[in-house]
């Protein structure tokens, strides 16, 4: 009986391994095509590849056949049965998909040092003071986790950090000490998140709402007339698609819902734009005064109302921030925007020039 199961389990083994093998045979039912430049080689120019068996199981793990279709159906088992995602996507209630790199600021587990802290305040000071120098008005905007503000919809196996330990918190009380102008937005935020969708159930980023609520809130803080959009339709979108589907289904395209505005006609692109993750988009608009934005991509759902506003702006996504810009630009208000899970980013975005 032993030796019938044995030669079974062969049969099954190699059978296995022969679909896969031949299975790369068939037209686009693996990468092999894709990634034939990445093929090792068994001479090279120092003679024999000794570590050609480990280079070429390394290949075949990434070009086999049916390759993306076993591993999108064991991400949906795993979600299915176990509500599990994967290194980087974190499984919520409700559908909700969160991003694994938020947790040690939701959990508060390897939080930045004071010093830490001090030195990404500095980064802002810096900034501030550069900004002031040139007669600008300067503006720190933290922009919160998802898990922030949708806290109810995570794990109940991940315990929340008392707020007042999050580096959040602890960076508003630094810059608080420095008089370094900033925005809380996470309670108008929450508030409004029990009403309505205010970020992507499946990207790690605030919707067109949560984009529009923020926006009006850094407004009144800086002291400008945000667009009115007063009889502008609102759009739909179905076919957005989000960072953590991606992450969680290789090759394979899932779309999340996104509301937005119709902005047609309150702003242009003044450069060869290509997509809202461009290092640097400059836009001219209805409004009135220039505004500079050193910014990550938190800011893409920010572009077209920032860009109604003022009658120039500069987006900036390059590192460390160019404070030279200030002045070249003539910036009338000066943003600093980045996401509450890359506030550690700070401590090496100290500015230039």
């Amino acid at each position: 009986m032993k030796k019938v199961f044995s030669i079974l389990f062969c049969v099954i083994f190699f059978g296995i391994c022969c679909v896969f093998s031949l299975g790369m045979l068939i037209p686009g039912a693996s990468n092999a095509e894709k990634m034939a430049d990445e093929f090792p080689d068994l001479i090279t120019e120092d003679g024999i590849n000794h570590s050609f068996g480990d280079d070429l199981e390394s290949w075949f793990s990434e070009a086999f056949a049916f390759r993306s279709d076993i591993v999108n159906t064991y991400a949906d088992i795993k979600r299915q049965t176990l509500n599990e995602g994967n290194s980087q996507v974190v499984i919520g209630k409700d559908d909700f998909l969160f991003f694994a790199d938020t947790l040690d600021s939701y959990t508060g587990i390897s939080s930045l040092s004071d010093e830490e802290i001090t030195k990404a305040a500095e980064t802002l000071l810096a900034v501030q003071k550069e900004a002031e120098e040139n007669g600008a008005k300067f503006l720190f905007v933290c922009a919160p986790n998802k898990n922030t503000v949708y806290s109810s919809m995570m794990p109940d196996r991940y315990v929340k950090a008392d707020p007042e330990s999050t580096e959040m918190q602890r960076l508003f009380d630094k810059l608080s000490e420095n008089d370094v102008n900033y925005i809380d937005l996470r309670d108008v935020l929450k508030d409004r998140a029990d009403e309505e969708i205010i970020y992507h159930k499946k990207d790690s980023h605030w919707n067109g709402i949560g984009a529009e609520i923020a926006f009006v809130e850094i407004a009144n803080k800086l002291g400008f007339d945000p667009v009115s959009l007063e009889g502008k339709e609102k759009i739909i979108d179905n076919r957005f698609e989000g960072d953590l589907d991606a992450l969680l289904y290789t090759d394979k395209i899932l779309y999340d819902t996104n509301v937005t505005y119709d902005f047609e006609g309150l702003y242009v692109y003044t450069c060869a734009y290509s997509t809202p993750m461009d290092i640097t988009i400059t836009t001219r608009g209805g409004g009135q005064g220039k505004l500079l934005m050193f910014r990550d991509s938190f800011a893409n759902a920010l572009i077209p109302y920032a860009a109604s506003s003022f009658s120039e702006v500069r987006f900036e996504r390059a590192v460390p921030y160019n404070t030279k810009l200030i002045d070249s630009f003539g910036a009338d208000y000066v943003i600093v925007e980045i996401a509450e899970r890359n506030i550690k980013d700070l401590i090496d975005y100290y500015p230039v020039g």
